[in-house]
């Protein structure tokens, strides 16, 4: 598993009869989800998925389509698949979480558990802007405001440093297209953040995407609840793995 450049913040438990894949927001890392094992039952595996271009990967280039991302993760995740597992997804995580599940599917493998998809849109919501067709400027105004971090402004190297990674993830967002399938059979879970400009209709939408469980669950904040309402949005999650390990 550490030999796995794909997974990073990762923490072993061999107790484990769950691992929970995470993956990470549009210029985001592994590191986002440092420390959730220990939020978590005891027999959950957290392994945030490390994508090119940030962090330890910095060098190696990042994807620009959730086409070309997803079967080289199906691949780079494929020994880590020996256990149960759920997909947890943030933002563009959401969607490369729920197509990994598809391309699983289509490969014969079994599937995660459960999907949490968290501050993005069900797949058949069209997005109204491409983001990377932006300015720097405006895409850093962007961040900034999603983010509710003004205190960027303080680091303004860091953020150029970080822009062409951003660009390559929002390119993978605004190339999205969905393809028209069979429902997956697991459960899905959405969360959403009551203040983020992702509406509760869109959410909801999610359901169309599962004929296993669905539910919407609502956090404070707005689109970076992940950091916002961390312990509860881990509280939450901790009740719906409980039930998978069961």
């Amino acid at each position: 598993m550490t030999a796995n450049p794909w997974i990073g913040a990762y923490e072993a438990r061999s107790s484990a009869r769950l691992r929970l894949f995470c993956f990470p927001f549009a210029g985001g890392s592994a590191s986002a989800y440092r420390g959730w094992s220990a939020a978590l039952p005891p027999d959950v595996e957290v392994c945030p998925v490390q994508l090119p271009g940030r962090e330890e990967r910095f060098a190696e280039p990042a994807f620009r389509t959730i086409r070309e991302l997803v079967p080289v993760l199906a691949e780079r995740l494929d020994r880590l698949l020996d256990l149960p597992f759920a997909f947890y997804g943030h933002s563009m995580g959401a969607l490369v979480a729920f197509e990994l599940a598809h391309e699983l599917r289509a490969r014969g493998r079994a599937g995660p558990l459960a999907l949490f998809p968290a501050a993005h849109q069900a797949p058949t919501v069209p997005l109204l802007d491409a983001l990377s067709a932006r300015t720097d400027a405006e895409v850093v105004a962007y961040v900034k405001r999603m983010s509710n971090r003004p205190e960027l402004d303080e680091y303004p190297e860091l953020l150029r440093l970080l822009l062409p990674t951003l660009r390559c993830d929002l390119s993978l967002c605004d190339t999205y297209v969905h393809e028209r399938r069979s429902p997956l059979a697991c459960p899905i879970t959405v969360f959403g953040g009551r203040e983020d400009e992702i509406s509760c209709a869109e959410l909801e939408a999610w359901r169309a995407e599962t004929t296993g469980a669905f539910d919407v669950e609502l956090l404070p904040d707005g689109h970076f609840f992940l950091t916002t309402s961390r312990g509860l949005l881990l509280q939450r999650l901790s009740c719906a793995l409980d039930l998978l390990v069961r």
